[in-house]
């Protein structure tokens, strides 16, 4: 094996280990709030509780990496094990980076407990209820995608989310906002574009890793959060269907949002 070759498996191998002890994917912009043609940083990070390690920018890993402002562009993510994984010039007004991955996969054996507690941590029951012919204790394997979107944005209009369509299930922060500050805010998840029921929804802050509010989505995919500080907030759920892969029990898409809440 050449030098090349083997440096490439190892960063793999590192990157498989990680998709599979993180439990969130979320991107991490430099600033959250800047000036127009600003260029930001964004870092895409693996974990659990909004604490998780950088990962670098890997083509065959990536679906769907763009930002959506005043045009929607392609982001050239920065190859190798560069941090960040990419940079971007922010348009005005708001700007939403979208990042999709292709499906990893996991075999969940007999006596794992992850399995379980994933179910458990996720409240995903009363989704796997909906399929009761799909295996539901171990042994399972199950393929995954993280679909990623964070906002940041310049100037003092009021702007508002949308539904992109660019992602396979959506987060969409519902209202129209200048800046994101304390208080209750109602976001939508959507299938395409239906709206999706009894998905649990969490609202993560950075500072101290604490779920701060959580609701399972209701029969028009909204869910109303507290985002009680000024803070940086991860907003996750995980929607899991069979997989229509026979070698698959289930596939499951994890939406994230990560925004930040100003005084």
């Amino acid at each position: 094996m050449t030098i090349a070759r083997s440096l490439t498996f190892s960063v793999g191998l590192l990157i498989w280990s990680a998709q599979i002890q993180g439990h969130e994917f979320w991107i991490e912009p430099s600033k959250h709030y800047t000036t127009v043609n600003s260029t930001i940083e964004l870092t895409l990070k693996v974990g659990e509780t909004f604490r998780g390690s950088a990962q670098p920018y890997l083509p065959v890993d990536t679906a769907t990496f763009i930002i959506i402002g005043q045009t929607q562009r392609e982001i050239a993510g920065l190859l190798g094990d560069s941090r960040p994984a990419a940079t971007v010039t922010v348009d005005h007004g708001l700007n939403r980076i979208i990042h999709q991955t292709t499906p990893f996969s996991i075999r969940f054996g007999d006596d794992d407990e992850r399995w379980a507690n994933y179910i458990s941590l996720d409240g995903l029951q009363p989704q796997l209820d909906q399929h009761p012919a799909i295996p539901q204790i171990v042994p399972v394997t199950e393929r995954y995608v993280r679909v990623a979107k964070s906002f940041i944005k310049t100037g003092q209009a009021e702007v508002n989310d949308s539904l992109s369509g660019e992602m396979p299930f959506e987060l969409v922060l519902e209202g129209r906002w200048t800046q994101i500050i304390p208080g209750n805010y109602a976001f939508t998840l959507y299938d395409g574009n239906t709206p999706l029921e009894n998905v649990l929804i969490k609202a993560f802050r950075h500072s101290d890793r604490a779920v701060v509010s959580e609701a399972y989505t209701d029969p028009n995919g909204r869910v109303e959060l507290e985002l009680p500080s000024p803070d940086r907030y991860l907003i996750s759920g995980v929607v899991i269907r069979p997989d229509n892969d026979p070698d698959y029990d289930w596939m499951s898409h994890w939406p994230t949002i990560t925004l930040e809440v100003v005084n």
